[in-house]
């Protein structure tokens, strides 16, 4: 099979027909092609839908959670059955037009890419009715997390990819939620895959309400991006609180040298305590930096396992 394209819903009810009637038309035009549409325990109608527009349309593969389990876990769910050579993953809400669809794909093969990622943030990209504040978020989120991947990704966040087969097969996934984006990119890059971003249009959303928790997004993102790279926190941190001990010290020298330091003030074990705790934040950072550099050989590793696992199946 050429194409496996897995689409996460959760209560998209306003959507379901209309999102597969677009990409069935695209999709058409690139040989064998399978639908998977995961429903998250949704409680509308989406299920409902989805059944019925399957019913009539065998190559769509209806998979369902019991209950909301999050877009990562859906997204896995869809990998676990996905048959094609290439898996692509979209938004339920056509915030991205299927047109892109046979764009990734065309780009995938022509440059003998591992990943191809529709990019709103890159030059040539666009982005339509989308609120500023949702914009503004978005866009910091994937400038920290793009400088954690260390790799010149403008959206490492988006939903639209193309990846080849091996790629999810020689990956351990984790999250379930909006973080396993960026997880996936993290663990390629490490093994050494190709990714590349092609420019696309992200718009807003025409029918039903979003899902996305911006704060929780936020902060899973943030909560990622120091897991990279841990010298971000620990770095930023070490280096100000020492900053505030030298400050301290240099008040106190300017005071020894003036003939009216009092060695018993209290400003003396602050100073200490302060430079010595900044010290140690810095250390426990290159440490965990050190770590950090190791999951490399335990990505490798596991991509050998579980190919290993898939062929003796």
């Amino acid at each position: 099979m050429e194409v496996s394209l897995i689409i996460p819903m959760y209560n998209e009810e306003e959507n379901v027909l209309i999102t597969l009637e677009e990409v069935k038309k695209v999709l058409k035009t690139c040989g064998s092609y399978q639908i998977i549409a995961v429903d998250d325990g949704s409680s509308d109608q989406t299920l409902a839908l989805l059944e019925e527009f399957a019913s009539e349309n065998p190559e769509l593969m209806v998979l369902k959670h019991p209950v909301n389990m999050g877009m990562g876990r859906a997204l896995r769910t869809g990998f676990e059955k996905a048959e094609g050579d290439v898996i692509i993953t979209l938004d339920a809400d056509l915030s991205y037009e299927p047109k892109y669809l046979t764009e990734l794909i065309k780009e995938l093969h022509e440059n003998h890419l591992d990943i191809v990622i529709g990019s709103q943030y890159m030059v040539g990209g666009e982005t339509e009715d989308i609120p500023f504040i949702r914009l503004f978020i978005s866009k910091m989120a994937n400038k920290i997390v793009g400088y954690a991947l260390n790799k010149n990704i403008s959206t490492v966040t988006g939903i639209l990819r193309a990846y080849r087969k091996e790629v999810i097969d020689s990956i351990e996934i984790e999250s379930n939620g909006t973080e396993i984006n960026p997880e996936i990119l993290s663990k390629a890059i490490a093994i050494g895959f190709e990714v590349k971003e092609i420019p696309v249009k992200l718009k807003g959303r025409k029918l039903g309400e979003s899902k996305v928790q911006f704060k929780s997004t936020t902060i899973s993102h943030l909560l990622f991006t120091f897991y990279e790279r841990p010298m971000m926190l620990f770095g930023l941190v070490g280096l100000l609180i020492c900053l505030f001990g030298i400050i301290i010290a240099i008040y106190l020298f300017k005071e020894y040298l003036m003939g009216t330091l009092d060695p018993t003030r209290p400003l003396m074990f602050v100073m200490v305590l302060l430079i010595i705790s900044g010290i140690q934040i810095l250390i426990f950072g290159f440490v965990a930096t050190q770590i950090s550099l190791l999951k490399r050989e335990i990505y490798i590793i596991q991509k050998e396992n579980k190919l290993l696992r898939k062929k003796f199946k």
